[in-house]
């Protein structure tokens, strides 16, 4: 047996174990895999390919939860990248999307069912990833950007909330918001029990950058706040994104609708900039639940190649 961090799993209703594996498994060593075992890379090595995380909750026990890699060629350390994908996707799909994001470590977990939610313990799946390749020397572990898409988002939000500081640097939020039930007009809120039940206010971390992408024409998130189609009701987008702003420091007064500066290459995105340009909303006047393109994706690429930000 690997000797590791033993490591206690909180969930909503039981205390259980989490135990990490790097590589294709067959199924007696999946069965043989110790609970409450933390892996540590042999070597601090981490290659391209899959690790897993075995995690047990109230639906399922002792469930192997795939986490797609792609290691940049050299030496390192590398900056990570962790994508979140949406509901209905997939870690290995998303893997498929990014195989040419080659100057950084790519990460792509798998959600359960294809998708993310409040009860289950997906806070601590990201939590003990970050931390396993934490272990590894290519990982450069002072710059870590987590990234969701819509369900994705919805996680992202809950780590931005939820995870400690230092565990990651940069957050990006793409047609994702923030829910009334996370927000009370003065305290971020969270479980602590690990639940769905948000009624304690937390205090987030600093000292981290964001990026936050909506589209005008979203049922789903709707722009200027209100119930989605989903039944899920979110604060308006610049106004959440302004709540985060001054929580890291903003001092400066609410930026009007009217203030957003046209992308030089496409004038349906509006930027609107805190802190520096450490904080970033991009409007994209006409989208809807989906917002795509080149611009995009070189928004993001600059937004995460940019030093971490200073507290």
């Amino acid at each position: 047996m690997r000797k590791g961090l033993l490591l206690i799993l909180l969930s909503s209703t039981v205390l259980l174990g989490t135990a990490f594996s790097q590589g294709k498994r067959s199924a007696k060593e999946k069965r043989g895999t110790s609970k409450a075992v933390v892996y540590k890379a042999a070597n601090g090595v981490l290659k391209s390919g899959v690790f897993h995380i075995r995690q047990s909750w109230a639906e399922v026990i002792d469930y192997d939860r795939a986490v797609y890699v792609q290691v940049p060629q050299g030496e390192g350390p590398f900056p990570v990248y962790i994508a979140l994908h949406g509901r209905g996707g997939t870690g290995e799909r998303k893997m498929m999307n990014l195989k040419r994001m080659t100057d950084r470590i790519v990460i792509a977990p798998d959600g359960y069912n294809k998708g993310w939610s409040q009860k289950r313990p997906d806070v601590d799946f990201v939590r003990q990833i970050i931390s396993y390749l934490k272990t590894c020397k290519v990982v450069d572990g002072s710059n870590i950007a987590i990234h969701g898409s819509s369900n994705g988002a919805g996680l992202l939000y809950r780590l931005m909330i939820e995870l400690e500081e230092g565990t990651f640097h940069h957050g990006i939020c793409s047609i994702g918001g923030l829910t009334t039930e996370r927000y009370d007009g003065k305290n971020f809120l969270w479980d602590p029990t690990g639940g769905d039940n948000n009624k304690t206010a937390i205090v987030p971390a600093k000292g981290r950058r964001f990026l936050q992408i909506n589209g005008t024409e979203d049922q789903i998130v709707p722009y200027t706040g209100g119930t989605g189609t989903l039944g899920i009701s979110f604060i308006a987008a610049q106004d959440s994104f302004y709540r985060w702003a001054v929580h890291m420091g903003e001092k400066a007064p609410q930026l009007a609708d009217s203030a957003g500066k046209p992308h030089p290459k496409n004038n349906k995105l509006m930027t609107y900039e805190y802190l520096d340009g450490n904080f970033k909303h991009i409007k994209a006047v006409g989208s809807k639940h989906g917002v795509q393109g080149k611009e995009i994706k070189e928004i993001i690429h600059e937004f995460i190649s940019q030093p971490i930000m200073k507290k």
